[in-house]
């Protein structure tokens, strides 16, 4: 391993802590009144400020975005039997204020294109769309997976040989699965608020950070190895930015285009955008918005068994175990799940979920095709007992309508 570019390193048998994980947050932030005019490149992925940002993300990002349109035959939803969010959740804790106590703007709960439960919050409403982050991924997944069953990308090509500008670096000697599964070898991205950091230049080339950029394909060729590919989980935004790179080169066709066709898929009832990079191409790793209710749809999508064959295979692989059996920080946060795809599985309860920074959540249950879908605007990337109550309390609304 290349211990120049590992930023996680195992201390006293625990996994340190880097700057993209937190806790220890004054809730007075969060409610400070603020002008518009003070929110700054510096200051926008922070409290009270981020609430506002995540919700109009075209507006404040560093490079630009693209719009995609809604279906031409969008979803029709109508409400159902009601979920109540009044009722108890954990010992003396209604559903209702672990909401509240999470930050979440926005809840749906879906099933059969029936709203079973729905809150907003933090300013945000039906039609606000917000900043997927990380939860963006599972789309690249979902799509990568289209070109595989589609013969267009095989799985295991490594991606130099569709690439042919990766040549000789970490992320072109591995293979399409691998970069799905972030086995690639890549290191992990997670120092995002350490000035002059790797990970905090990556966000410049992605419209996250202000500061100078010297090319995001260049980024992603300089990806350090931490391990060799298919043998252990780090996760890289790098690897998802990549398999945008890779759709565009076999179908010759723009990323957003294609994300088009899947909006058409799901039936989204609203426009969503995705954020450019500085070399102008998309960054599928964190840059789609959307709805909650579009969320959810696409949710219910993968719930109802209409994403690709090979994604459920892949993503439902229960042998997929390096998110926790090589990776330390995973294993302290996320036991019971596998990776694979761009998606976590949590084997116990037969739930696929999308996961973003500042807690964008939501969860596929393969067994009644009811989701849970949240936005939230937490004050970093990852706040674990923020994301450990969000998790189980997805889960349990599931449990609750089997």
């Amino acid at each position: 391993m290349d211990s120049e570019h590992e930023v996680v390193e195992d201390r006293g048998g625990k996994a340190a802590t880097p700057s993209a994980f937190g806790g220890s947050f004054d809730l007075q932030d969060f409610y400070r009144g603020f002008d518009l005019d003070e929110i700054t490149p510096e200051n926008m992925q922070s409290w009270p400020y981020y609430k506002h940002v995540s919700a109009d993300w075209p507006a404040y990002v560093q490079t630009s975005s693209r719009p995609i349109p809604p279906s031409s035959n969008p979803t029709e939803l109508s409400p159902g039997e009601t979920f109540d969010l009044n009722g108890e959740f954990r010992i003396g804790k209604s559903y209702l204020q672990s909401l509240i106590d999470t930050q979440v703007k926005g809840l749906v709960v879906l099933r059969e294109n029936k709203i079973l439960a729905e809150f907003y919050n933090n300013g945000f409403n039906v039609g606000s769309s917000n900043l997927l982050q990380s939860a963006s991924k599972t789309l690249a997944g979902v799509l990568t997976h289209q070109l595989i069953d589609a013969g267009s990308l095989a799985a295991d090509a490594p991606v130099h040989t569709i690439l042919p500008g990766f040549a000789d670096t970490t992320i072109g000697e591995a293979t399409v699965q691998q970069v799905l599964d972030h086995t690639s070898g890549a290191r992990n991205l997670l120092d995002f608020h350490t000035e002059g950091t790797p990970d905090q230049h990556w966000e410049v080339e992605v419209g996250l950070q202000a500061g100078s950029a010297t090319g995001h394909r260049q980024a992603i060729r300089d990806a350090g190895k931490v391990a060799e590919p298919g043998t252990a989980w780090n996760y890289s935004d790098k690897n998802t930015d990549t398999l945008g790179l890779l759709a565009e080169q076999v179908t010759g066709r723009r990323y957003d285009e294609l994300l088009s066709d899947l909006f058409e898929a799901f039936g989204a009832n609203t426009a969503g955008s995705i954020a450019l990079t500085t070399d102008g191409t998309t960054s599928p790793c964190y840059g789609i918005s959307m709805t909650t209710r579009d969320y959810a749809l696409f949710h219910q999508w993968i719930a109802q068994g209409q994403a690709p064959a090979s994604y459920y295979a892949s993503a439902m692989d229960v042998s997929k175990d390096k998110i926790t059996n090589t990776n330390k920080l995973a294993a302290e946060i996320m036991l019971g799940t596998t990776y694979g795809s761009q998606t976590y599985y949590l084997t116990a309860h037969n739930v696929l979920h999308s996961s973003g920074s500042f807690g964008q959540i939501a969860m596929s249950d393969m067994e009644t095709g009811t989701v849970v879908a949240v936005f939230s605007d937490w004050a970093n990337n990852a706040e674990a007992k923020k994301f450990e109550e969000s998790r189980a309390r997805a889960v349990a609304i599931i449990k609750a309508l089997r």
